[in-house]
């Protein structure tokens, strides 16, 4: 059976699997953004929460370490003062040092009669100078090169500063003094060794902390160097940030670190000194278990997804195989068997339509059958005619030479002709009635191997007397032509049909020819064809369809030619029709040869 092209044909297991993929994919690509972004918030407010802690224990630990200096410093500072002589405030000034490892220098400044701040007692200790490659020579330089802004110490009561020397001496300056607006009437200044607050901000493999001063300037920091060369980073967006705070302790942001990394950056002020702690950590390290969760989760998705292709698969096998049996089915149903068996037992409403199709191919062939019997029915009656004028000639003819003979009863020659005359006719009606009551017999269809010239000959018989009698000539080109498996009779019904409308359409005194012949395939073709009128070009797409006549009301019902269509499909071959105006109609009947697999 040919399919019309309807453009492109999707089977519907892909359609399908098409359609779960797609919602497969569509649901996992939502899941996993909407997963995504969840789980990416999630972390990073985790990771500003904990960088937000972090700046607050290194804020605290900075602040009590600077505090417990500045204490002792304000301590020193209360006894010096009090002390008249030079000598003592120096001695004071000796004993701090020898109680403070970490001390380097200590000064104390006083205000003079003018209101200067002046240095009255500096006690430095050399044996702590050595490690670091340094001199109180070099002390007294960065006194110069770098003074502290000790006037304006009071407004803040303490001050500290980053004034490392290069190349190894990291020192921290710690300035405190009483509370005032103008010039302290002292300060007391130590330069000391920021061992603690180093270790405070030692380096972490998750995140970098860090102490800036008031200029963005490193205190401490994880590289060393950076706190030696007093390094400003006051450039870093988030040091920026927290020198430019102005009553918010502390804050967070994120930011590009400008070799391409994201950073999420925090601080808070130590709240003494005007330092800052911050912290620094990679984004994409604070988001790596987020990330990590989320190829987790689309190697899952991946799964699901092939795993749900599987089971579509499985399941639209268990769907469409059913479906193509049925399609099947349909092909052999077009081509003739009606006995065709889907064999679909799937236990569902296919395997119900797979039985109202068994059920409707029987219901099929019994209406061919009786389509069939209705055509048979309808030749007879146009054979009738024929038949009643073909016996009524020899019995004419018996009539006559019996009266002869029963007149010339003693002319045994004349009653032997006569007899011998009414032997012929009486042979010639039976042959008649013979060949009528063989087409009118009810066919069983069992088909056989025969030939097809024996098969075209014998049909030929059932009708040459009603073609003699309407003066039709009759044209035999039988060629060669391999033996064929068919039910006999049927065929020979299809050539009444074919040779009866012939008759028709050429009226008296027209010509038909019959042929066969072997086709370039192999199968072998009746050709029945005749010198009438043709037919309408308008007619022809019509004239196997069932019911359809061009013939007068009451002269034909519309059965034969879509019978005879059904029967030559029934066996496997085709029936063609072909005309062109005034020139006659010529109808092919087209038959497979015989074969082991169409026998029976």
């Amino acid at each position: 059976m040919s399919r019309a092209k309807k453009g492109l044909r999707i089977p519907i297991r892909l359609r399908l699997l098409g359609m779960m993929a797609i919602v497969l994919l569509g649901t996992m690509a939502v899941y996993l953004s909407l997963a995504a972004k969840l789980i990416a918030d999630d972390r990073l407010t985790y990771a500003f929460d904990l960088n937000q802690k972090l700046v607050s224990v290194f804020s605290a630990q900075v602040r009590g370490t600077i505090e417990s200096t500045a204490e002792r410093l304000r301590l020193y500072g209360n006894m010096a003062v009090v002390e008249r002589s030079i000598a003592a405030k120096n001695d004071l000034a000796e004993r701090m040092l020898l109680s403070e490892n970490d001390l380097l220098r200590i000064q104390l400044y006083l205000q003079n009669a003018s209101g200067e701040l002046v240095p009255v007692v500096t006690r430095v200790a050399e044996e702590r100078l050595l490690p670091l490659e340094i001199t109180a020579v070099d002390l007294a330089e960065l006194d110069r090169s770098r003074p502290l802004p000790l006037a304006s110490i009071g407004r803040e009561q303490l001050l500290v500063a980053n004034r490392s020397l290069p190349p190894s001496a990291s020192l921290l300056t710690v300035a405190v003094a009483p509370r005032t607006d103008g010039v302290p009437p002292w300060v007391v200044c130590a330069d000391v060794v920021p061992e603690k607050l180093l270790g405070v901000f030692a380096g972490s493999s998750l995140y970098a902390a860090y102490l800036v001063d008031f200029e963005g300037r490193a205190v401490a920091h994880p590289d060393v160097q950076k706190v030696v060369g007093r390094e400003s980073l006051a450039s870093t967006p988030v040091v920026r940030a927290a020198l430019g705070s102005h009553g918010t302790r502390s804050g967070a942001l994120e930011y590009d670190s400008g070799d391409g990394r994201a950073l999420l950056g925090s601080w808070a002020h130590v709240g003494v000194g005007r330092l800052s702690v911050i912290t620094e950590a990679d984004r994409d390290e604070a988001l790596a278990a987020a990330y990590r969760l989320v190829r987790l989760s689309i190697l899952f998705a991946v799964a699901v997804v092939l795993a749900a292709i599987f089971v579509t698969i499985v399941v639209a096998r268990r769907l469409t195989t059913p479906i193509r049996k049925l399609s099947v089915a349909a092909a052999e149903l077009a081509r003739g068997n009606y006995d065709i068996d889907p064999d679909v037992h799937s236990g569902d409403e296919i395997e119900d339509l797979a039985d109202d199709f068994r059920e409707m191919g029987r219901e099929i062939r019994a209406g061919q059958v009786r389509l069939a019997q209705s055509a048979k029915l309808a030749a007879f009656g146009q054979l009738g005619a024929g038949i009643t004028h073909e016996i009524k000639n020899p019995l004419g003819s018996i009539r006559g030479f019996a009266q002869l003979g029963l007149r010339a009863i003693n002319d045994a020659n004349q009653t032997r002709e006569s007899f011998q005359i009414i032997e012929k006719e009486t042979e010639r009606c039976l042959e008649i009635v013979q060949n009528f009551l063989k087409f009118a017999r009810k066919d069983p269809g069992k088909r056989a191997v025969v030939a097809v010239n024996d098969v075209v000959a014998d049909g030929l018989k059932l009708v040459a007397h009603q073609l003699s009698t309407s003066q039709v000539r009759l044209h035999r080109e039988l060629g060669e032509a391999p033996p064929v498996c068919v039910a006999a009779r049927q065929i020979h019904q299809v050539l009444l049909n074919l040779l009866l409308n012939a008759e028709h359409a050429v009226g008296q005194k027209g010509e038909i020819w019959v042929s066969t012949a072997t086709l370039d395939d192999g199968r072998v073709e009746i050709v029945v064809r005749d010198n009438g009128p043709g037919i309408p070009a308008d007619v022809l797409p019509k004239i196997f369809d069932p019911f359809f006549t061009t013939k007068g009301e009451g002269k034909g019902t519309g059965l034969g030619l879509s019978v005879s269509y059904g029967i030559v499909a029934e066996h496997g071959g085709e029936l063609i029709a072909e005309s062109e105006p005034d020139a006659g109609a010529t109808f092919r009947i087209r038959l497979p040869v015989a074969t082991p697999q169409n026998l029976g």
